[in-house]
């Protein structure tokens, strides 16, 4: 469990840095510019969306090499591309130049899935739940620091410095990802591993409840993403609310430590609780929070509401890969979360673009939105994973 710590260490100092940015996407966009608040939704939602895109699609490809050539190899690259480019984001002068930045960071993320998945070839087959339940904790409590802290350097400092901050912080994950973590590399001890066989789609489909998971990813990002979208614009709705970085960061961190408790909790209940009914129960709860964000009038509501969200739905992601990983062997696990990695990259471009649609149109709307869908999530997952209760 020695790498499953180190690996958490890194992730989370990765996503405090990524943190100090994300949230304040749609007050980047009016700084370069857009002053329309329709479109600045629409801006905002697509550069949320066109880094998981591109992701995406490469996901399986690289997570095909990652179980050739070591998983190790996969995340340092990825770290190395974000420092040099997220640094470049805080130079941008247009909305235009930071979409181009954004579409060349999408070449090289895909960070979080291969993080799941070398968690879950980390530890024993019983402690898969909790190795992957901390990397998701450390990836979620950052979100208790980050945004605040972003928020701060964001209202005293201005914007573009956050985007500075997160490259350093991801320049020191990359240190400590050299330093701390060890990886058997696949050519270690004799000649290089034969390349794994090829892991079509079709092929981990047929896994037991496979696309069911999928979708569950699917659904669990999409909720995350607009939520993190949704609270920004909605914040920046309310009257009588001057600083609007710092209590949207506020608000975001305060959700991330309830994530964090739900995320540690539903991986101690998985061991003796089937997953499938645990996360059907986060959706049946997470489904009416959502509903009642688009009601709030204040930002004190808006806080609690969402907090009961992050309670409700903070382990949804873990409970998804955990179940992954229950139904796909441990030699393919890379390959197979790379398809994971494009369901999950799929919710966080998919997101941000249907979210900023619909706020444009209706802010209540969208959160009504996210409530069907969690509601609609838990219909499927009662009729799709029967045989996994």
């Amino acid at each position: 469990m020695r790498n499953v710590w180190a690996l958490a260490s890194i992730v989370f100092v990765a996503f405090v840095g990524f943190q100090f940015f994300s949230p304040f996407l749609p007050l980047y966009v009016a700084e370069l510019g857009v002053t329309d608040p329709a479109r600045v939704a629409l801006w905002s939602g697509a550069l949320a969306a066109v880094t998981p895109a591109v992701s995406g699609v490469l996901a399986p490809y690289f997570g095909r090499l990652a179980d050739r050539f070591g998983r190790k190899l996969m995340l340092v690259r990825s770290l190395v591309a974000f420092t040099i480019i997220i640094a470049a984001m805080g130079l941008v002068t247009s909305v235009e130049q930071l979409l181009a930045a954004r579409v060349l960071q999408g070449l090289f993320a895909g960070f979080t899935p291969m993080a799941m998945a070398v968690a879950s070839v980390s530890a024993p087959r019983d402690k898969v739940p909790t190795a992957i339940g901390m990397v998701q904790s450390a990836q979620l409590l950052s979100a208790a620091v980050g945004p605040a802290a972003g928020g701060y350097v964001a209202s005293h400092f201005g914007i573009r410095y956050a985007f500075f901050v997160t490259a350093a912080m991801c320049a020191l994950a990359l240190v400590g990802l050299i330093v701390l973590f060890s990886e058997v590399e696949p050519a270690a001890h004799g000649a290089r591993r034969p390349p794994p066989p090829r892991l079509p789609l079709r092929q981990v489909l047929a896994y037991p409840q496979f696309p069911v998971i999928l979708a569950m990813l699917v659904a669990a990002q999409f909720l995350d993403r607009a939520l993190a979208l949704l609270i920004p614009l909605h914040v920046a709705s309310l009257a009588g609310v001057s600083a609007v970085a710092a209590t949207s960061g506020a608000i975001i961190s305060v959700a991330a430590v309830t994530a964090t408790v739900s995320a540690n909790v539903v991986a101690r209940l998985s061991r003796d609780i089937a997953p499938a009914r645990l996360l059907t129960v986060a959706l049946l709860a997470g489904g009416p929070l959502c509903a009642g964000m688009a009601l709030a009038t204040g930002w004190p509501a808006l806080l609690v509401l969402r907090a009961l969200v992050g309670l409700a739905l903070g382990g949804a992601i873990t409970l998804a890969y955990t179940l992954g990983a229950a139904v796909v062997p441990g030699e393919q696990r890379g390959a197979a979360f790379g398809w994971l990695a494009l369901g999950v990259q799929f919710g966080t471009a998919a997101s941000p673009l249907v979210t900023g649609a619909l706020a444009a149109v209706s802010l209540p709307g969208a959160f009504f939105a996210c409530s069907a869908l969690a509601l609609a999530a838990a219909a499927l997952l009662t009729l799709g994973t029967r045989g996994a209760r």
